[in-house]
């Protein structure tokens, strides 16, 4: 745990000891960074995030991270940035101009091979709790991993979830959730008669030889032609 100053920063780290083993490898006022052991899952650097909102102590951010950056593990960055990248980033108040605090948050994502992932929910994370026209909403909370995260993880899911009891979206990043297999009826398309080679495309899996009574074989000759129709036409074989 790192402690709050005043109504604003402190970061606090929580895991189940019976998945997950956690050790710390460097503390500040803005940042916690330590060794995730995962049962089953290997080792995994995370490092969570609160940057302060003066651009010349976020430098001092960027570079900290950056030493962490370098290590050849799965890295996951994330929390409040505090800076954000682009006016598509902000809705209300000024207008977004590329600060030189902005270009170096820039500049220490592309150095740190850093990617951010993807988010479903509320665009912005983080509003000033202002009405009419000065409220100002802006996304200063992202989740970031690197290359070799993004080569090991099947499926990687940010979700920005409601505002409750904060002028901030908590942000949930699900690792290794469960790839869901989704299994679905193939029903014939009209159109697909007019595609060349779908008739000897039926046509050849029709002569092949079944076994099996004639309700049973026919029945398998109808999914196997469906089935070959649908592959067909998503490589495009037989258009």
């Amino acid at each position: 745990m790192v402690p709050a100053g005043g109504l604003s920063g402190g970061l606090l780290i929580l895991w189940r000891k019976d998945l997950a083993v956690f050790s710390v490898l460097e503390t500040s006022s803005q940042l916690v960074v330590g060794k995730l052991e995962v049962i089953g899952k290997g080792s995994w650097i995370i490092a969570s995030v609160y940057g302060s909102t003066d651009a010349q102590e976020r430098k001092l951010l960027w570079e900290n991270l950056e030493k962490h950056c370098s290590v050849d593990l799965p890295l996951v960055v994330g929390g409040d940035f505090n800076c954000i990248l682009s006016q598509e980033e902000k809705r209300g108040g000024r207008k977004f101009s590329m600060s030189q605090g902005s270009k170096e948050f820039q500049q220490f994502l592309i150095n740190s091979d850093l990617h951010e992932v993807k988010a479903s929910g509320p665009r912005f994370t983080w509003c000033n709790s202002k009405s009419g026209s000065a409220r100002i909403f802006e996304k200063l909370d992202r989740c970031l991993i690197n290359s070799l995260a993004l080569n090991t993880l099947q499926v990687a899911l940010v979700k920005h979830l409601s505002r409750i009891a904060s002028n901030h979206c908590s942000v949930l990043f699900e690792m290794f959730k469960p790839v869901e297999v989704i299994k679905r009826d193939i029903q014939y398309e009209e159109v697909w008669a007019s595609y060349h080679g779908a008739t000897a495309l039926v046509r050849k899996i029709w002569n092949r030889k079944s076994i099996g009574n004639p309700a049973s074989i026919l029945n398998l000759k109808f999914k196997k032609a469906l089935r070959g129709l649908f592959s067909g036409l998503r490589r495009n074989t037989i258009i």
